[in-house]
């Protein structure tokens, strides 16, 4: 039993290891809006706090690295398919228009090398509040969030509207 555990174990605490420490914090960050609010007029270099549901997506992290897309909360779907937090059903240009690009990037702005899935319970359909800045690259169809902070609300939060 421990064979099948100690690798998922292993793996998680070497990922948080190489996140910066403070990121995952127990207040969420205050004036939290929406992600399609947020995606209105982003600022590159603009402080912001968004709220979603990390998904939009069936695989809505990147695989050895700190990036991470969330779904507007009001986009999650309820056709009971088990990916609620995907956004399946819904059409490809509302979808694209509720999601947005979280990453926790170095002083230069790259996405570090380090998986942030599973990384204090960050998991897909945990809701989060993100604060950070906006992105360079960001503009009137993407929002990359680089995150400086990132609350994990209770499970019960993800729930379809």
């Amino acid at each position: 039993m421990f064979r099948i555990f100690l690798p998922v174990l292993l793996a998680s605490a070497l990922a948080a290891a190489d996140l910066p420490g403070g990121l995952f914090v127990a207040t969420p960050p205050a004036d939290a809006v929406e992600v399609i609010a947020a995606r209105a007029a982003p600022k590159p270099g603009a402080a912001i706090t968004v709220t979603g549901v990390v998904g939009g997506r069936l695989k809505p992290f990147v695989d050895g690295r700190a990036i991470f897309t969330i779904l507007d909360r009001s986009l999650i779907c309820t056709t009971g398919c088990g990916s609620t937090w995907s956004g399946c059903g819904l059409p490809p240009e509302q979808l694209r228009d509720g999601v947005a690009t979280v990453q926790v990037a170095d002083a230069s702005g790259k996405p570090l090398a380090a998986a942030l899935e599973g990384a204090s319970g960050l998991v897909p359909g945990s809701t989060v509040v993100v604060s950070g800045t906006v992105a360079p690259g960001s503009g009137d169809k993407t929002l990359i969030v680089s995150a400086s902070a990132i609350h994990l609300a209770p499970a019960a939060a993800a729930k379809p509207h």
